[in-house]
Formats: structure tokens, sequence, C-alpha cells
């Protein structure tokens, strides 16, 4: 079973899907990594793709058993709490747009 996970912020809570596919993660936009991992990285954005303030950053290890998601600023080192602010609702709509594709493509499961 893998490990549950909570998004800074956010109530719901996140696992990897039983019926995760590889092929699934390379179609969603997952990169390998040199050690074998499969990380992703979106810019959560109100306007512009190339000016998105955060990110929705993930890895899921090359056994497809342990699953990290974290929401960062523009750099990526910097944990941000997007649910904390109101101007920042089109942010939330957007993740939540990716998390429920995620969730179509059968790689995570909201617990």
């Amino acid at each position: 079973m893998a490990k549950v996970v909570k998004i800074n912020g956010d109530n719901r809570q996140f696992t990897l899907s039983d019926e995760i596919k590889l092929y699934a993660l390379i179609d969603v936009g997952f990169q390998k990594t040199v050690k074998g991992n499969y990380t992703y990285e979106h810019p959560l954005y109100n306007d512009s793709p190339y000016d998105a303030p955060t990110k929705l950053k993930m890895t899921i290890n090359k056994d497809l058993n342990h699953l990290t998601m974290v929401i960062t600023d523009r750099s990526g080192l910097q944990k941000v709490n997007i649910f904390k602010n109101k101007q920042l609702a089109k942010t939330v709509e957007l993740l939540n747009y990716i998390l429920k594709d995620l969730e179509e493509k059968k790689i995570i499961v909201e617990k």
C-alpha cells in the first residue's frame, strides 16, 4: 500500500491507485529521472503559464508504490499554501482539474 499524502493546506488526502500503469504516467507528462523515479511538474497559473507563481510537483518512485506531492513557489524551493489566499481561487481550480485528471487516469486516488 502506498503512502497517503496531503498537499500543504488542503484537507484531501491522496495515495497511488492500485491500478497505476507506467504508460499512464508518461501520457500525462511524468518524466523518468536518472534514478528511475518519475517526476511531474505543472505550473499553477492565473493568466500565463510562463508567469506562474506556483507549481505542483509530484514524484513517484520506480517501484510505483511511493508518492510525494507538494505545491511550491516558482523556484520550486519553498512550499506554498494556495488555499489560504482567496485571490488564488483560479489556481486552486486548476489544481483540482489536474488532480481530477490524474484520478481519471488511475494514477492517484483520493482517500
